[in-house]
């Protein structure tokens, strides 16, 4: 748990470093890239005015799958509102969620919607690194 408490630690240190080289300016720092295992969506960050050669020279985030869940449902990504029937035939009007965050990510979304959703961590980690 010590080891896991350093690596967070370690890793918020990181990303308020580079948001301290971006000049807390959040829109320079960009995604270069990113990858989303069973376990973890990884992030990795870079400074747009000084993009890295390498992703190696770029941090690298690493997000627990269920904390990105859980941010795709709390900003409603995989719902739209819409129009549901009760089962006596009355309309109301409702959020209809489209798939599970995980799977609307994987397979429901377009380049621009995983961009987006992308955008959305990125901005999340930003704000609760300040």
């Amino acid at each position: 748990m010590a080891t896991l408490t350093k690596e967070l630690q370690k890793t918020n240190i990181s990303l308020l470093s580079l948001l301290c080289s971006a000049n807390f300016d959040k829109s320079r720092i960009i995604i270069a890239d990113y990858e989303l295992s069973e376990n973890f969506l990884t992030l990795y960050l870079e400074d747009k005015k000084y993009p890295a050669s390498d992703l190696a020279d770029a941090l690298m985030y690493k997000l627990p799958v269920s904390k990105f869940a859980q941010i795709i449902e709390v900003n409603q990504l995989n719902s739209y509102s819409g129009t549901k029937y009760s089962t006596s035939g009355r309309a109301y009007a409702d959020r209809i969620v489209i798939a599970e965050p995980i799977n609307w990510f994987k397979q429901d979304t377009d380049s621009l919607e995983q961009q987006f959703a992308l955008e959305v961590v990125k901005n999340q980690l930003l704000k609760s690194s300040i």
